[in-house]
Order: structure tokens, then C-alpha cells, then sequence
């Protein structure tokens, strides 16, 4: 990056008749579109004039509801996923342009949102990993998914048997994995956090922008929902979820609203925060890329600018 003068979330040009687009049959990954250019041959645009714009980059927002048992947190090889929310928005625009919830059993349909019913949850999960496939979100985000809500769905399809469910990035072959990592700085302090690889779609976990960011009394999303946006979650306290899962289509509907909530609140929270557009515009001053800036600490931006001097 520093040898061809990019940065982080810049603008790169490739010039007429310096790259050749591949064929479907080659493709190694699900992109639009797949070119080879030599390294020598693009144009890298300094974050300045027209240059200067955001990308209209694709942000997916997920919660899971899990069928816990009374009293037990929930666990990957013995509880079921019993929801899945989501909504993509595109960066730069006020409403999610896609709004859906993945239940098992019957549901009764919410205005605005499609509701997708299944029977089992082996098809859920599978149906949801083609909808990421699909949808082909820039952006992951949503409340403590690196830690909870990301390594539980992979864990639980492997508990299943789902084969084809990790493969949830942008290349193809590439199957995602659950790996623990210890993470120190001066500035952070120490956290262990779990590492997904999900390649060409960005990890944005809110809680973890929260944590660096803002020193809060309480980092519940209820807490910090009602902080910055005098909004609060839907009111179903977890001790009934299995029961309203147990119950019929209109308690499940209950449970959706609610799932769906917490998906739409960390869109709100970002764009309330500007958190997309404060991360891209540090990935372009200090040269790193937008993944770097949750995963790393403050040394590789100081070295980055260094070797660009």
C-alpha cells in the first residue's frame, strides 16, 4: 500500500485497456467483478476534491435469539437458533433498504419486514448463509457479534453438521473459522476477543467502537440506545424468549419485533455516532486499512505514517 500510494477506503482508477476482466469460469470469488492489473498500472486518487466522497459501501446489521435453557446461558452444541434479524442499508441513506427475519416455526407477518419461516434449523442457518452470500454485505455489524452472536452461528452449524454454512465471505473457498486472540495496548488496555475470518467483509462490532470510544456507565444496548437516541429495545425480557418461541405464530411475532429492533438499533447508533464515516476517514489519514482500525492498536497507524514520510 505504501509503494503504490494507497490508503485506506481511497479511490483507486484503472485506466482503459490496462486490465483484463476474468471470465465466470475462472472467478475465485463471488465479487461483481474480478480484473488483473498489473501493480505498477492503477491510479490511486488522494482523498481530496471529487475524490473525497464515501463509498455507498453495503452495511449488514444481524441479531440472533437463541432457545436457552432456564437460568443457563446459552451454548452452541445444545441450544437451538431460534432467529435471525437482519438489515441492510447502503452508507449515505436513512432506511434499511432490505428488513427480514429468518424464524423457526410459523410467524405471523410485521408490516415493513418479510418474515421467513422454516422448519428446522438446519435450513435456517443454511438459508441465512445464502442470504449473506446474496445480500454480499462491505459491512458486518450488529451488538457483540465477534463475541457472541458470529462464533455462536458457526459453532452451532457445526454442532449440525451444516457443511456449506462457513463459507460466508468473498471468496469462494475461503470457510470461516472461530479462533481466540489476546489484544493489549497502552491506549486499550487487555481484552481477548475471538477472531472470524469472514474475507472482503469488515467486522464492525458497535460494542467494541463503544468500548475505545466513549466511557459510559453501562454498555448494555438498552443503556446505550437510550443514551444517544432516547430510544430503548422492545420489551421482552430473556427469561421468556423459549417461551414465546414454545408458544404460537403471535408470540413468535412478539419475539421477531424484538429481534428486529436490535438489529435496526446498531444502524442507528452508527449513523447517529458517524462511527462508518469517522473510521474511514482515520483509515485514509493514517493509511491503514478499515480492519486495522478495530483489530489493531495505535503502532501501526504511527509506523504507516512513518513510511509514508
Amino acid at each position: 500500500m505504501v509503494d503504490t500510494a494507497v490508503v485506506g477506503c481511497n479511490w483507486i482508477e484503472l485506466p482503459a485497456g490496462k486490465y483484463i476482466i476474468r471470465n465466470d469460469n475462472v472467478k475465485t470469488s463471488r465479487c461483481q467483478l474480478e480484473v488483473d492489473i498489473a501493480w505498477d498500472q492503477f491510479i490511486s486518487h488522494p482523498c481530496e476534491g471529487e475524490w473525497q466522497k464515501i463509498a455507498p459501501i453495503r452495511i449488514l446489521s444481524f441479531d440472533i435469539e437463541c432457545a436457552g435453557r432456564k437460568g443457563i446461558f446459552p451454548e452452541p452444541e445444545k441450544d437451538r437458533v431460534i432467529q435471525i434479524s437482519n438489515m441492510v442499508i447502503r452508507q449515505g441513506e436513512k432506511d434499511p433498504f432490505i428488513r427480514n427475519v429468518f424464524t423457526l416455526n410459523t410467524c405471523a407477518s410485521i408490516i415493513g419486514s418479510e418474515v421467513k419461516s422454516y422448519k428446522n434449523e438446519k435450513d435456517l442457518l443454511q438459508e441465512w448463509s445464502n442470504f449473506v452470500k446474496e445480500a454480499d454485505p462491505d459491512v458486518i455489524t450488529g451488538y457483540n457479534i465477534v463475541n457472541f452472536d458470529l462464533p455462536y452461528v458457526l459453532n452451532r452449524a457445526i454442532a449440525l453438521k451444516v457443511l456449506k454454512f462457513p463459507f460466508i465471505g468473498r471468496i469462494k473457498e475461503d470457510k470461516s473459522t472461530v479462533s481466540t486472540t489476546t489484544f493489549q495496548s497502552r491506549a486499550y488496555g487487555k481484552r481477548e476477543n475471538k477472531v472470524i475470518n469472514i474475507t472482503g467483509r469488515v467486522q464492525f462490532d458497535l460494542l467494541h467502537i463503544l468500548l475505545r470510544d466513549y466511557k459510559l456507565r453501562s454498555y448494555t444496548l438498552n443503556s446505550v440506545s437510550y443514551h444517544f437516541l432516547q430510544e430503548q429495545k422492545e420489551d421482552v425480557p430473556h427469561s421468556i424468549i423459549a417461551d414465546l418461541q414454545n408458544g404460537n405464530e403471535q408470540t413468535r411475532r412478539r419475539l421477531a419485533v424484538y429481534c428486529l429492533k436490535d438489529a435496526l438499533l446498531p444502524l442507528r447508533l452508527l449513523e447517529k455516532l458517524m462511527c462508518v464515516i469517522n473510521y474511514m476517514e482515520m483509515s485514509r489519514v493514517t493509511g491503514v486499512p478499515f480492519s486495522y482500525l478495530l483489530a489493531r492498536g495505535q503502532q501501526i497507524k504511527v509506523i504507516s505514517q512513518l513510511m509514508r514520510k
